[in-house]
């Protein structure tokens, strides 16, 4: 049901069409590493410029496709991370297989300062998992059409001084038996990608249908200094189908006006900002803030003039906008009281506090624990509290392929309340959550003693949202439709 719906909403999709070459240059190499002599595995190969290259693969061989018309380029660049990119003349290129080494990167070692102050773990870029719309990432290489090493990513502000700790992002949809992607961290410059950032490799497998994944960056101690922001992209560069199924796969966005996804077709090829459009990615990060000596507050700066209908009717639906207070507890991250139940095809994340009649709390679409951060200390005064992520969404990872409905979260439920051991609770739903709420007292009322329900869209129709909104989305539709580049259609 939830997929019917956002097949209807606006999406961002790569695309490259597969033009019928009359004749074409096949150019095939093996990258090494210059000093061991070793494979450079996932190398990229592109033509300055222009949407042309692939990647190598594990074992750093590459088969290069180049159409009638760009087969005289005069050269390539293969690159790979922590290496001095090797540009290649195209002329003389021979029959089999030609060895590229590259020359490992010098890295000169920068200051190392012990920052002194406050050091508070923050999280920076969009934490929210819905799926109102979806950036499409799928690419499947062939003889003819290799789509290999393309980007998609988003920009992320950040503190002045920031170790990462970590890059999550959300999968909406993923068809494939395996899909492996290289993390890329670069600076920004006038809205796009500039500056590579990162010092070695770093590779994200992903297996799940669909969840957020994280990237653990703990061991790297990567440190940003004196940026304001800095662009996450993730650059695809192998894929196992899964037999007998479509292949696909996105990542969750939302239309944010003001904000892109970023686009790149090949490692050479330029950078592209569709809008609008926003990544459900984040980075965790520990911000590190020098103590200052008092000052006179500054007067308040004027209000910006962005507060547009459409940001506006976006923000009240997707609850952009609003920033909650600090969450000291942990709440939906708790490695105290955290922990996991199996369910009928996922694993359910949860976490209860406080004494006396169980309470119920289920967030809204895309949403997760956290969502309730400000209301589970409340409720854990009079309450036994069960705070749960539902399937496919905050922790809770999801290992069926099927749609998801209200009625399996429910059931979901009801699985959930048997392995906790809690024959009847009170359900508090938001949402999402509220209309999970409404069938589990119409499928099992005995597990239910009360209900308090807010925000239930029973009938997804016109009716049930903002005539803004639907302008807002109408409009964005139509400038989508009128677009020549290929992103802007499907």
């Amino acid at each position: 049901m939830r997929q019917r719906l956002i097949g209807l909403l606006v999406g961002i999709c790569w695309v490259v069409a597969a033009p019928c070459w009359a004749q074409s240059r096949v150019v095939e190499g093996v990258v090494l590493d210059q000093r061991t002599q070793r494979p450079v595995p996932f190398a990229t190969v592109g033509v300055p410029g222009k949407p042309l290259g692939t990647a190598a693969n594990e074992a750093g061989i590459f088969r290069l496709v180049l159409p009638a018309e760009a087969a005289a380029a005069p050269a390539v660049v293969v690159s790979s991370v922590g290496y001095e990119p090797a540009t290649v003349a195209l002329a003389g290129w021979p029959a089999g297989r030609q060895p590229i080494r590259l020359h490992p990167a010098s890295v000169p070692l920068g200051e190392v300062r012990v920052r002194g102050g406050k050091v508070k773990t923050k999280t920076f870029g969009r934490t929210s998992a819905s799926t109102f719309m979806v950036a499409r990432m799928y690419t499947e290489p062939d003889l003819v059409s290799d789509e290999l090493a393309k980007e998609q990513g988003t920009i992320v502000p950040i503190d002045p001084y920031c170790v990462l700790r970590d890059v999550n992002f959300f999968v909406a949809f993923n068809r494939f038996k395996a899909v492996k992607f290289r993390l890329q961290l670069y600076s920004v410059r006038q809205g796009l990608p500039d500056r590579p950032l990162l010092r070695r490799n770093i590779f994200v497998d992903v297996t799940q249908p669909r969840g957020w994944v994280r990237v653990d960056l703990q061991a790297d101690s990567l440190v940003l200094q004196n940026l304001a922001e800095v662009a996450v992209t993730l650059q695809w560069v192998r894929s196992e189908a899964q037999e007998g199924s479509q292949q696909a796969f996105g990542i969750a966005a939302v239309p944010t006006p003001g904000h892109s996804i970023l686009f790149r077709d090949k490692s050479q090829a330029p950078w592209r900002a569709v809008k609008p459009g926003n990544l459900s990615l984040y980075l965790t990060a520990d911000s590190y803030r020098a103590a200052r000596p008092a000052a006179t507050p500054a007067p308040p700066a004027p209000a910006l003039e962005t507060d547009t209908l459409s940001q506006r009717a976006i923000d009240r639906v997707l609850g952009q906008g609003f920033v909650p207070p600090p969450n000291s507890h942990h709440y939906g991250d708790s490695a105290a009281v955290g922990r996991y139940v199996q369910v009928a095809g996922a694993r359910l994340y949860c976490e209860q506090y406080g004494q006396g009649e169980p309470l119920l709390l289920l967030h809204g679409n895309g949403q997760s624990i956290k969502d309730f951060s400000q209301q589970i200390g409340f409720f854990a005064r009079r309450f036994h509290v069960i705070a749960v992520d539902t399937r496919a969404q905050g922790k809770s990872p999801d290992a069926t392929t099927g749609p998801l409905s209200y009625r399996l979260f429910a059931e979901d439920m009801r699985q959930l309340l048997d392995s906790l051991h809690l024959r009847r609770v009170a359900v508090l739903g938001w949402s999402d959550g509220g209309n999970t709420a409404l069938e589990m007292a119409l499928r099992y009322p005995a597990r239910v003693s009360r209900l308090a329900i807010m925000g239930a869209n029973l009938f997804p129709t016109d009716q049930a949202l903002d005539p803004a909104l639907l302008v807002v989305l109408r409009q964005q539709l139509r400038f989508l439709q009128g677009q020549t580049d290929p992103a802007s259609h499907t």
